[in-house]
């Protein structure tokens, strides 16, 4: 980890630590150039509010090299997608690595949209060249949809803790986005087929006396 990460790391420790007396500020927690595209995402798909009412919450930012592979995606599908990066409770690092060996699925804020299908609003965990020795666990731990297909290997490397309040917020930034399978279908625009609207104003298809 770099100097300027490391101070990244310091400031957001301090700032989140603030948080049990002054109320959760996402913004404010990851308040560094490298979320600035994740916290502009964050804004207009309007999450703030509901991020910082929550009592406790994780979230998994990804950095601007990481938001740029959601470049020209639709605002729908955006929101939906960061809002699989808010995790519903606080799970640290030790508590991901745990809930690996039970696979339990963990509830995001894309759940509580309405809008999830079966597992969509649900993420997973994978520790990938598994190893732990004195309660400190070795390799990478990634996570996924809930939704994938069976025996899918998760891609998004969970890089590091970047801000922690224990118990009540943790930011764990990934590396790239967690796509969630079937999500673009949910936003595809229904389209009157050609002539629809004609045939409909036709008046052989109004009934005798209707008059346009």
């Amino acid at each position: 980890m770099g100097f300027e990460k490391s101070s990244l790391l310091a400031v957001a420790l301090l700032l989140a630590l603030s948080t049990s007396i002054q109320g959760l500020d996402v913004l404010q927690a990851l308040n560094h150039p490298d979320y600035e595209q994740f916290n502009k995402a964050l804004t207009e798909a309007n999450l703030v509010d509901k991020i910082n009412a929550l009592k406790s919450v994780t979230v998994l930012p990804l950095g601007n090299k990481a938001m740029a592979s959601l470049a020209g995606k639709s605002p729908a599908f955006l929101k939906a997608t960061v809002s699989t990066h808010v995790l519903i409770g606080y799970y640290d690092l030790r508590r991901i690595v745990d809930d690996v060996g039970c696979q339990i699925p963990i509830e995001t804020l894309f759940e509580t949209s309405g809008l999830a299908k079966d597992k969509q609003g649900y993420v997973l965990a994978q520790l990938l060249h598994e190893g732990i020795f004195e309660s400190e666990f070795e390799g990478e731990l990634v996570m996924g949809s809930a939704a994938s297909p069976p025996d899918t290997v998760f891609t998004s490397v969970l890089v590091e803790t970047v801000a922690n309040n224990p118990g009540e917020f943790v930011a764990i930034e990934l590396n790239e986005p967690i796509l969630v399978p079937g999500i673009e279908n949910l936003f595809s625009d229904v389209k009157v087929p050609l002539g629809a609207e004609e045939k409909a104003a036709s008046p052989s298809t109004l009934a005798p006396g209707q008059n346009l």
